[in-house]
């Protein structure tokens, strides 16, 4: 178990400022391995998401009402805090075998393709970018990632802060990833919220 504060915007179309961010550090959609979760379908459920994943269960609840807030002038949107928790199946697990493989329950196949990176805190203070499956003990994750649901392909830019302490993310750089993009709070929800969208 642990805790996160999320923010997280979504659209159909690709931001092209976004991935050139992402690009310039060697990092496309090209180049990074896909994969696909389960989703658990909660109608109605905007706190709480279950997922399937690679032989994990995930469960992923919403602490509190999402805060409204900015990252800088370009990028305002609604800060979310959870509690995950992550349990392992059995190779062999009948259930999660029938969500998987013979697509039984209904749930939710979401494809996803996901170019991302850490920023991290060094000892001396100065932040900067490492990959994203380096192992920190604290940072915040920067990820933008184009999904397929029900033949329908969306990208969401997200940041996710986890760890033993919760560091700054500054609005330079922030500004830097977005360039002449603005991301606005109508579309900044979780998940579970976007899982629950009527017009999905």
């Amino acid at each position: 178990m642990f805790n996160s504060k999320e923010i997280r915007w979504f659209g159909k179309k690709e931001d092209k400022e976004i991935s050139s961010w992402f690009a310039g550090r060697g990092i496309t959609f090209e180049n990074t391995e896909p994969r696909t979760d389960f989703y658990l379908p909660l109608p109605g459920k905007k706190d709480i998401g279950i997922k399937l994943r690679e032989g994990n269960i995930e469960i992923k609840h919403l602490l509190a009402k999402p805060e409204k807030g900015k990252l800088s002038a370009k990028a305002h949107g609604y800060f979310e805090r959870y509690t995950k928790w992550s349990f392992s199946t059995e190779k062999d697990d009948v259930l999660s075998h029938k969500i998987i493989q013979a697509k039984e329950y209904d749930w939710l196949e979401v494809q996803k393709e996901r170019m991302g990176c850490k920023l991290m805190e060094g000892s001396n203070g100065i932040k900067h970018l490492v990959k994203i499956e380096d192992q920190i003990p604290y940072g915040c994750q920067l990820e933008y990632t184009r999904i397929k649901l029900n033949n329908t392909t969306w990208y969401t830019f997200g940041l996710e802060w986890f760890g033993e302490k919760e560091i700054e993310v500054g609005p330079e750089l922030v500004e830097k990833i977005l360039g002449n993009s603005t991301l606005n709070g109508k579309n900044s929800m979780g998940y579970a919220e976007f899982l629950n969208m009527g017009k999905l």
